[in-house]
């Protein structure tokens, strides 16, 4: 959990990589098309296709990480599994620390063997309750993560609807440090625009 921002980071900058596409189309099948075409514009480009559908992209990892929103969901996410990892760990050390105390006491002969046999029953539902309970939390703490996830990545694709209103882009790619997009023209990049529009609507929107 210690690096759960890491993590998060990763995941949403694998979830996203290609995933952003900004067309003058509506459906999601034309979407796929031009995301398809644009790419190839981009490895094998001609005068025709960079005048008929102008590209941009966006770099997610420098996006995400500098994102406002990102940074306190994230916060708010440490914070609460830090809280998660504090809990178990108090309760896996207290169990330990009746397991031990439980063999001290067989190996001395302090406890008969029905007194033995009913704290081993009881270890054991406590073992049974510790991981139930540790489940429970971690599936709690990785919905928290999908909901994080999905809310930046909803609010992104919201504001990049906005700010390509007028379809001065035909399309708009998202990549990584590693790829899709390896090589382009930095002119395309609109990644710092796209991060003040997206840090500017935050902050107004906290306010309200």
């Amino acid at each position: 959990m210690k690096k759960s921002a890491t993590l998060v980071l990763s995941l949403f900058s694998t979830l996203l990589a290609g995933g952003f596409v900004a067309c003058n189309s509506t459906s999601t099948a034309n979407n796929t098309a031009t995301t398809a075409t644009a790419t190839t514009a981009i490895v094998t480009p001609t005068a025709s296709t960079s005048t008929t559908i102008p590209i941009a992209y966006i770099n997610i990892d420098s996006l995400v990480s500098a994102y406002d929103l990102y940074s306190d969901l994230r916060s708010a996410y440490e914070t609460k599994a830090a809280k998660v990892e504090k809990e178990l760990t108090a309760k896996s050390r207290s169990f330990e620390k009746d397991v031990a105390d439980f063999q001290n006491k067989v190996e001395k002969g302090l406890v008969t063997r029905a007194q033995a046999a009913t704290m081993e029953q009881s270890l054991q539902k406590k073992q049974q309750d510790f991981v139930a309970n540790r489940d429970l939390l971690l599936q709690g703490m990785a919905e928290e993560e999908r909901v994080m996830l999905n809310n930046i990545q909803y609010n992104i694709t919201e504001y990049l609807k906005e700010f390509n209103a007028d379809n001065r882009y035909g399309v708009i790619l998202s990549t990584t440090t590693a790829g899709p997009v390896l090589n382009a023209d930095p002119a395309l990049n609109i990644t710092t625009q796209v991060l003040d529009g997206l840090n500017k609507k935050y902050a107004a929107e906290k306010v309200k």
